[in-house]
């Protein structure tokens, strides 16, 4: 059987004129089909024909069945028996392109007991039947990064069943060498699909990518216990158990991974994982990735997709729902931005920012902190009794032009709000806030801090100028020993 399948795989690749790539140890596969696919021509609507690729083959480990030689203990004659086994065989990879699916693969190894694998992947399958729909998106490496019609494109992922991976195989197998003869299909040897591998992945796509890799950092420093038994029993929703007679098998444990740069959340339950990252510098990708379905009680045959899915996307969006984090940076910076940014109105207007270095800004601030207490608000008097002291003038060196200046800076920056029919202001909520946060921020940290790290006169004892002094003489000592004192 395995001397006519190889054969039939011989005259296979000779009949299409296919490539025979030999895959060497370690090999990225995918990088090898992303240039098979580059080179490939498209149709009129952007996408490559249903075709066969190439085919590639590699010697990997596999369990097989073996011929071993017994003996009858009464006769002594002997006779063949199949025992269960491991060995390295040949392992044949058809990268096709389907015309539902796009870029699939197809595993058939070459020694008995002919094991199969169909590798698909449902973010093709959604690309390439939204390109035929005519629903135009932006892909991002694996996901959408944005959809015209999203409830179509949501139609269609859920559209990806039992059916029509099914169908998908039925198609590719009846194109594809075959192990089997007719007489063996006939007698009822054949492939049945069950689930291997099973990924589920939530891609957020982020307005504001430069906050995004700040939160996702902070996310990784404030949930490196999500591997706790405890808190992987909310993610996964199944309970551990240590102390009984048959515990919960597997590690549970958080790792964090860095790949280069970019670093990765990594939560173990038994067999199967969820991963973490920051996509590309543009989104947070959650990915489910269950290796084996017993983890959940569920069967491996494909009909049990339904179940895997839903267990798949719940645990995603339980990790989001557990993670919490002591900040929100992206609203940070975006408050920040607001209030220390110039606006400017639809019709032209522009209002100044608020620097919050400014003694001006500092001293308007320090005036809010008081005018919260007043329960009728202020008037423009008002700030001008108050705020003229806080910058050593009298209150009648300041016009009422400039009083009116602020004011209008405040309210443009949502700090204070007008009472309705009348000419009087109320300091909200945020503004009270922002005001209470940013004068201590300044008076009671930058300057005392940046003090300490300028004054001239003797050294005053201070962790951290010493701090200071001590990582400005490694950087001296380090520039010395690398000869680049001069």
């Amino acid at each position: 059987m395995t001397r006519a399948f190889v054969a039939d795989i011989g005259h296979f690749i000779a009949a299409r004129g296919l490539d025979l790539v030999r895959f060497a140890p370690g090999q990225r596969k995918d990088l090898v089909t992303a240039g098979y696919l580059r080179r490939a021509e498209t149709d009129d609507r952007g996408l490559v024909p249903a075709q066969v690729l190439y085919v590639g083959v590699a010697q990997e480990k596999q369990k097989v069945f073996r011929t071993v030689k017994r003996r009858n203990p009464v006769t002594g004659a002997t006779y063949p028996w199949l025992v269960p086994g491991s060995a390295v065989v040949n392992q044949y990879y058809f990268y096709c392109v389907d015309e539902e699916f796009g870029p699939v693969c197809v595993k058939l190894s070459g020694y008995f007991p002919y094991t199969g694998r169909l590798i698909l992947n449902g973010n093709e399958y959604a690309q390439r039947q939204a390109a035929k729909a005519g629903i135009g998106f932006t892909p991002l490496d694996n996901a959408f990064a944005a959809v015209d019609d999203v409830a179509a494109v949501q139609a269609i992922c859920d559209g990806l069943d039992e059916g029509e991976i099914t169908a998908l195989a039925a198609r590719l197998l009846a194109m594809l060498p075959y192990p089997f003869s007719a007489q063996d299909t006939a007698a009822g040897y054949r492939y049945e699909l069950s689930v291997l591998q099973a990924e589920f992945s939530l891609t957020q796509v982020l307005d504001a990518p430069v906050t995004g890799r700040i939160f996702f950092d902070q996310v990784i420093r404030d949930n490196l216990d999500l591997g706790r038994p405890d808190r992987v029993s909310l993610i996964f929703d199944r309970k551990i158990m240590h102390r009984r007679r048959h515990p919960t098998p597997g590690r549970f444990r958080t790792r964090v991974i860095t790949d280069g740069v970019v670093p990765s959340l990594h939560i173990d339950y038994k067999n199967s994982k969820i991963k973490q990252y920051h996509k590309l510098g543009k989104a947070l990708r959650t990915e489910t990735t269950i290796n084996d379905t017993k983890d959940f009680g569920v069967a491996k045959g494909l009909s049990h997709l339904p179940e895997l899915k839903e267990i798949g996307f719940t645990a995603s969006r339980r990790l989001l729902d557990v993670q919490r984090i002591s900040h929100d940076p992206a609203e940070g910076a975006a408050a920040l931005a607001a209030l220390t940014s110039p606006v400017i109105s639809s019709a032209g207007t522009r209002t100044a920012g608020m620097p919050i270095t400014s003694s001006r800004v500092q001293a308007l601030l320090a005036v809010l902190c008081v005018f919260r207490l007043l329960p009728n608000g202020f008037t423009n008097r008002d700030l001008r009794n108050c705020l003229a002291p806080l910058l050593g003038l009298a209150p009648e060196a300041m016009t009422s032009g400039q009083i009116t200046y602020d004011l209008r800076r405040l309210r443009i920056h949502g700090l204070i709000c007008r009472i309705p029919h009348s000419f009087r202001y109320q300091v909200t909520l945020p503004g009270l806030r922002q005001a209470l946060f940013l004068t201590r921020l300044t008076q009671r940290f930058l300057i005392p801090g940046l003090a300490e790290l300028t004054d001239p006169g003797p050294p005053a004892p201070s962790r951290l100028r010493a701090a200071a002094r001590a990582y400005d003489a490694a950087l001296d000592d380090l520039a010395r020993h690398a000869g680049l004192a001069a």
